[in-house]
């Protein structure tokens, strides 16, 4: 009968304490997008349509800004991909690819891949807000 008990004892502490971890993880994350949210919401008041051509060529200087940001993250993983590489052994009895640099590539690419389309549609801003500050100025 006390193993019974013990068993049901260490059953019970075990489902508590996975309790416990998912109520900290929801409050947790939960937190996490109640941060997010008061970004956006602090970043969307700040963000309004230019109204002048300075504002105009401001807001273009800005996603020139960006878009550069985002090529210097594309080179970085680039980088880090290719030095990467260089640091896992390889099994000369393997001909497929090292498992941990598959994982890396396929991260490294996915975001390579998302940084370029970024880098674009802000390249894409700039110049239009460039022409909206010429229009602007009679140009």
């Amino acid at each position: 009968m006390k193993t019974i008990n013990r068993k049901t004892n260490t059953t019970a502490m075990l489902l508590l304490s996975a309790l416990a971890l998912m109520l900290t993880a929801s409050l947790s994350i939960g937190g996490m997008a109640q941060a997010a949210h008061q970004d956006h919401a602090m970043h969307a008041q700040e963000m309004k349509a230019p109204q002048t051509a300075q504002e105009h060529k401001e807001r273009a200087a800005e996603y020139e800004k960006k878009a550069a940001e985002y090529r210097k993250d594309i080179a970085a993983h680039r980088k880090m991909l290719a030095d990467y590489s260089k640091t896992v052994a390889k099994n000369p009895k393997d001909t497929g690819e090292n498992a941990y640099i598959k994982k890396m590539r396929l991260h490294c690419e996915k975001y390579i891949k998302a940084a370029e389309a970024l880098a674009a549609e802000a390249d894409e801003m700039a110049k239009f807000h460039t022409m909206r500050a010429k229009e602007m100025e009679g140009k």
